[in-house]
């Protein structure tokens, strides 16, 4: 008795300290009062959401990022699981190495620091792919590939080799292997990394401000620009476009989440 009053006092805390700085972020965005005082006065309105959905920087930086986002997981996942079932699959040389240098990729890439920042951007520069949408989310998926090719490869390890086997004596070819064995079999690990590349690349800030400017700023960028210095900004208008900025990943993890507790299971 003792021991479940012990847990469940732990999950209770847990659960407070989680979701409290949400709930001050949702009282302060309804809060007609601008100001960020934790236990002051507080005026209920709907006009900091009101103000943000009238802007309409937000609905552009709100596309730019769907498209950055979105455009991400797709070259991720084209790339990644095809890479994923070569390395689980078959044997060639230099597999090992490639494998090896993936991991330390995953462990050092977002280590490169400044040094690394200026080299990306003298290349950017170089090709003319400064502020470009598609550029930003090829670079985002640069970096994530090696990482999502070994959950993805982790995930393809632990599925029997029969079904497989079956469409290769029936004369399916790498493509309709994929598409149509692999692919569905394959759903709850995509599934997890289609989730963490999305909030990934929407969540990025520090690229998105080094390669874009003007209509083509992510919504990231927009909500940043709402806080020009710590004693101007209206709070609740900040708090309200942060909410609705949440929105989109929540609404993907709603629609993938029959999938993501098996594959979670699986790939951690």
């Amino acid at each position: 008795m003792k021991v479940k009053l012990f847990y469940t006092l732990t999950a209770a805390t847990a659960t407070f300290l989680l979701f409290y700085p949400v709930l001050q972020i949702v009282l302060l965005s309804l809060n007609k009062i601008p100001y960020l005082r934790i236990g002051g006065e507080f005026i209920p309105t709907i006009e900091s959401f009101q103000w943000v959905l009238q802007q309409p920087d937000f609905w552009r930086g709100l596309l730019n990022s769907i498209i950055v986002a979105g455009t991400t997981v797709v070259i991720v996942i084209a790339l990644a699981l095809p890479a994923a079932y070569a390395f689980s699959r078959y044997s060639f040389k230099g597999r090992n190495s490639l494998l090896s240098f993936y991991v330390v990729f995953t462990q050092v890439s977002g280590g490169l620091g400044i040094a690394g920042l200026i080299a990306l951007f003298a290349i950017v520069s170089a090709l003319g792919l400064r502020n470009n949408l598609l550029a930003l989310a090829l670079i985002y998926a640069a970096g994530a590939i090696p990482y999502h090719t070994w959950l993805l490869k982790t995930y393809i390890d632990t599925v029997p080799k029969s079904a497989e086997e079956a469409a290769i004596i029936d004369g399916a070819g790498v493509i309709t292997l994929l598409t149509r064995v692999v692919f569905p079999i394959m759903a709850p690990a995509l599934a997890v990394s289609a989730i963490l590349t999305f909030i990934g690349a929407w969540g990025e800030l520090i690229l998105a401000n080094l390669f874009l400017s003007g209509e083509n700023r992510t919504l990231i960028l927009w909500i940043y620009s709402l806080m020009p210095n710590v004693y101007s900004v209206q709070w609740n208008r900040f708090a309200a476009a942060a909410l609705l900025y949440a929105i989109p990943p929540v609404v993907l993890y709603v629609l993938l989440q029959r999938f993501l507790k098996r594959g979670l299971t699986y790939v951690y």
